[in-house]
Protein backbone atom coordinates (compact mmCIF):
# COMPACT_ATOMS: atom_id res chain seq x y z
CA UNK A 1 0.00 0.00 0.00
CA UNK A 2 1.10 3.11 -0.90
CA UNK A 3 2.01 6.16 1.47
CA UNK A 4 -0.12 9.31 2.10
CA UNK A 5 1.94 12.88 1.36
CA UNK A 6 1.19 14.68 4.68
CA UNK A 7 0.20 18.19 4.50
CA UNK A 8 3.16 20.00 6.34
CA UNK A 9 1.09 21.72 9.50
CA UNK A 10 2.33 24.88 11.61
CA UNK A 11 4.41 22.90 14.13
CA UNK A 12 6.81 21.06 10.92
CA UNK A 13 7.18 24.54 9.23
CA UNK A 14 8.24 26.00 12.46
CA UNK A 15 10.57 23.20 13.07
CA UNK A 16 12.32 23.28 9.84
CA UNK A 17 12.71 26.75 10.03
CA UNK A 18 14.60 26.39 13.38
CA UNK A 19 16.65 24.22 12.03
CA UNK A 20 17.85 26.30 9.06
CA UNK A 21 18.77 29.26 11.33
CA UNK A 22 20.62 26.25 13.80
CA UNK A 23 22.78 25.49 10.67
CA UNK A 24 23.42 28.86 9.80
CA UNK A 25 24.47 29.98 12.66
CA UNK A 26 27.00 26.87 13.34
CA UNK A 27 28.41 27.51 9.58
CA UNK A 28 29.17 31.00 10.53
CA UNK A 29 30.96 29.75 13.93
CA UNK A 30 33.43 27.58 11.86
CA UNK A 31 36.75 29.20 10.68
CA UNK A 32 37.30 29.19 7.31
CA UNK A 33 40.75 27.95 6.18
CA UNK A 34 42.99 31.26 5.66
CA UNK A 35 41.18 33.08 9.09
CA UNK A 36 43.18 33.00 11.83
CA UNK A 37 41.90 30.49 14.91
CA UNK A 38 40.82 32.65 18.22
CA UNK A 39 43.54 32.89 20.82
CA UNK A 40 43.03 30.01 23.12
CA UNK A 41 42.48 31.04 26.56
CA UNK A 42 45.86 31.48 28.60
CA UNK A 43 46.37 28.93 31.19
CA UNK A 44 46.88 30.14 35.14
CA UNK A 45 50.95 29.71 35.84
CA UNK A 46 51.86 28.94 39.50
CA UNK A 47 52.21 32.21 41.73
CA UNK A 48 55.64 32.11 42.10
CA UNK A 49 56.35 32.45 38.30
CA UNK A 50 53.76 35.01 37.72
CA UNK A 51 55.44 36.71 40.44
CA UNK A 52 59.11 36.59 38.79
CA UNK A 53 57.59 37.81 35.58
CA UNK A 54 56.07 40.52 36.91
CA UNK A 55 59.01 41.53 38.54
CA UNK A 56 61.36 41.45 35.18
CA UNK A 57 59.15 43.44 32.89
CA UNK A 58 60.24 47.02 32.86
CA UNK A 59 58.32 49.48 34.06
CA UNK A 60 57.22 52.87 31.24
CA UNK A 61 59.79 55.44 31.40
CA UNK A 62 58.85 58.55 33.39
CA UNK A 63 58.63 61.30 31.04
CA UNK A 64 61.83 63.33 30.49
CA UNK A 65 61.19 66.95 31.42
CA UNK A 66 65.05 68.08 29.08
CA UNK A 67 63.56 65.93 26.42
CA UNK A 68 59.88 68.03 26.11
CA UNK A 69 61.88 71.55 26.25
CA UNK A 70 64.18 69.98 23.56
CA UNK A 71 61.09 69.05 20.95
CA UNK A 72 59.98 72.65 22.41
CA UNK A 73 62.66 74.69 21.20
CA UNK A 74 62.01 72.94 17.89
CA UNK A 75 58.60 73.86 17.39
CA UNK A 76 58.95 76.99 18.27
CA UNK A 77 61.95 77.60 15.96
CA UNK A 78 59.92 76.30 13.33
CA UNK A 79 57.06 78.42 13.65
CA UNK A 80 59.17 81.14 15.05
CA UNK A 81 57.52 82.34 17.87
CA UNK A 82 59.98 84.77 19.70
CA UNK A 83 57.86 85.22 22.02
CA UNK A 84 57.23 81.43 23.13
CA UNK A 85 61.23 81.40 22.63
CA UNK A 86 62.16 83.65 25.44
CA UNK A 87 59.69 82.17 27.81
CA UNK A 88 62.01 79.30 27.53
CA UNK A 89 64.70 81.26 29.19
CA UNK A 90 66.04 81.60 32.71
CA UNK A 91 66.31 85.25 33.68
CA UNK A 92 70.13 84.75 34.20
CA UNK A 93 70.95 83.04 31.04
CA UNK A 94 74.79 82.75 29.04
CA UNK A 95 74.12 82.88 25.27
CA UNK A 96 77.45 82.80 23.12
CA UNK A 97 77.90 82.85 19.45
CA UNK A 98 80.77 82.49 17.49
CA UNK A 99 83.12 85.15 17.70
CA UNK A 100 81.24 87.25 20.04
CA UNK A 101 81.09 87.87 23.77
CA UNK A 102 78.52 86.06 25.80
CA UNK A 103 75.26 87.73 26.33
CA UNK A 104 74.09 87.52 29.68
CA UNK A 105 70.77 87.65 31.23
CA UNK A 106 67.24 87.84 29.30
CA UNK A 107 67.17 91.53 28.01
CA UNK A 108 70.53 90.53 26.31
CA UNK A 109 68.19 87.38 24.52
CA UNK A 110 65.89 89.67 23.73
CA UNK A 111 68.43 92.11 21.63
CA UNK A 112 70.05 88.84 20.40
CA UNK A 113 66.70 87.98 18.82
CA UNK A 114 66.07 91.79 16.93
CA UNK A 115 68.94 91.79 15.51
CA UNK A 116 68.72 88.44 14.12
CA UNK A 117 64.96 89.79 13.14
CA UNK A 118 66.60 92.70 11.78
CA UNK A 119 68.98 90.90 9.85
CA UNK A 120 67.27 88.10 8.62
CA UNK A 121 63.80 88.56 6.45
CA UNK A 122 62.95 85.17 6.60
CA UNK A 123 64.41 81.67 7.53
CA UNK A 124 63.34 78.17 7.30
CA UNK A 125 64.80 75.10 9.67
CA UNK A 126 64.99 71.47 10.05
CA UNK A 127 66.07 69.69 12.95
CA UNK A 128 68.51 67.08 11.52
CA UNK A 129 69.41 65.40 14.82
CA UNK A 130 68.34 66.56 18.90
CA UNK A 131 70.52 64.94 21.09
CA UNK A 132 69.21 64.65 25.03
CA UNK A 133 71.76 63.75 27.85
CA UNK A 134 71.19 64.73 31.28
CA UNK A 135 70.27 68.59 31.52
CA UNK A 136 72.03 69.31 28.03
CA UNK A 137 70.09 69.80 24.91
CA UNK A 138 72.20 69.65 21.40
CA UNK A 139 70.42 70.22 18.32
CA UNK A 140 72.10 70.20 14.59
CA UNK A 141 70.03 72.58 12.64
CA UNK A 142 69.99 72.30 8.90
CA UNK A 143 68.75 76.18 7.68
CA UNK A 144 68.36 78.72 4.95
CA UNK A 145 68.10 82.57 5.75
CA UNK A 146 67.33 85.06 3.47
CA UNK A 147 68.95 88.47 4.17
CA UNK A 148 66.73 91.61 4.74
CA UNK A 149 69.19 94.25 3.31
CA UNK A 150 69.83 92.45 0.00
CA UNK A 151 67.69 89.46 -0.18
CA UNK A 152 70.29 87.14 -0.80
CA UNK A 153 69.38 83.54 0.15
CA UNK A 154 72.26 81.55 1.85
CA UNK A 155 72.38 78.09 3.78
CA UNK A 156 72.95 78.39 7.54
CA UNK A 157 73.95 74.97 9.45
CA UNK A 158 74.70 75.15 12.83
CA UNK A 159 74.84 73.40 15.96
CA UNK A 160 73.02 74.87 19.37
CA UNK A 161 73.76 73.80 22.71
CA UNK A 162 71.41 74.02 25.19
CA UNK A 163 72.22 73.87 28.99
CA UNK A 164 69.02 73.53 31.31
CA UNK A 165 68.27 73.68 34.89
CA UNK A 166 65.23 73.90 36.70
CA UNK A 167 63.09 73.80 33.21
CA UNK A 168 64.74 76.77 31.99
CA UNK A 169 67.79 77.43 29.47
CA UNK A 170 70.82 78.53 31.66
CA UNK A 171 73.04 78.47 28.80
CA UNK A 172 73.70 77.83 25.14
CA UNK A 173 76.16 77.89 22.74
CA UNK A 174 76.25 78.07 18.95
CA UNK A 175 78.63 77.08 16.34
CA UNK A 176 77.81 77.37 12.61
CA UNK A 177 80.64 79.26 9.61
CA UNK A 178 80.21 82.91 10.77
CA UNK A 179 81.22 83.68 6.40
CA UNK A 180 77.26 82.58 6.20
CA UNK A 181 76.11 86.05 7.83
CA UNK A 182 78.52 88.26 5.71
CA UNK A 183 75.44 89.22 2.73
Amino acid sequence: MAKKKRKKGKKDKKAEKKAKKAKAVKQKAKPRANSVSPPKPAQRQPAAKAVRQRSTRAAAPAPNPVRALAQRIVDLTLTHDDAGSLALYADNVVSTEMGMPPATGIDAIKQKFAMWRGMVSDSTWEARNVWVEGNTIIIEWAGRVTFASTGKQAPFDEIAIHEVANGKIVRERFYYDRSVLQP
